[in-house]
């Protein structure tokens, strides 16, 4: 007896890359793209109100982190894997998503042929897969550690808040906090805290 296909949905804010997608995984009899979203909201109400198997979920969304909405994504039904969707193919993306509750993580500059595999992988197995993860994460000739990574990340949300307020949140000490700017200053080679979200966010270390 022959199994059910595998019913997917695609979420990518990119119409040409959801249908393009969509297009290659239907010709698997092994899989069904039944749907595809262009927007977080519209993609929250069918998940919580339909069956599913796979939801593979870009998460640059729009200019905001779609790992953010996964709880929303999930609230009325958690029956479902997540292959998350993304060009920021780097440690500290992948273990944010791994906390987020992602399944998979795939890079979209690898290859979508292989993705009706990815597919099988990730609906058949019950561990999550990630490639080995580094306390230090390298970006070019940029070396950061996951703790420096974290106070990028802060300045970006926190943007409105003074050093004093931020070191609360951070759980660290104002002089703590001064030190891992300075480094990022020095590693980042910018001069001013605009200048070094705007390099966290072109190479991938913000999640937007």
């Amino acid at each position: 007896m022959n199994k059910p296909p595998i019913k997917t949905i695609i979420a990518d804010d990119n119409r040409f890359f959801c249908d393009a997608l969509k297009d290659s995984l239907n010709i698997h009899e092994e899989i069904n793209v039944a749907h595809t979203f262009t927007t977080l909201n519209e993609l929250i109400e069918f998940t919580n109100n339909n069956i599913l198997d796979v939801l593979i979920l870009d998460i640059n969304f729009n200019g905001e982190s779609s790992l953010n909405f996964i709880p929303e994504i999930k609230s009325n039904n958690k029956n479902f894997k997540i292959i998350a969707l993304t060009t920021m193919n780097n440690n500290f993306i992948k273990d944010k998503a791994m906390k987020s509750g992602v399944d998979f993580f795939v890079g979209k500059d690898g290859d979508l042929a292989n993705f009706k595999e990815i597919i099988l992988n990730c609906f058949y197995s019950d561990q999550k897969k990630f490639e080995k993860k580094n306390s230090k994460i390298k970006i070019g000739n940029h070396v950061f550690t996951k703790r420096k990574l974290e106070v990028l990340q802060a300045l970006y949300i926190h943007s409105d808040k003074k050093e004093k307020q931020l070191s609360k949140l951070l759980n660290i000490t104002e002089s703590s906090l001064k030190s891992h700017k300075r480094d990022l200053f020095e590693i980042t080679n910018t001069s001013s805290t605009p200048e070094l979200i705007k390099f966290g966010i072109q190479h991938g270390l913000i999640v937007a």
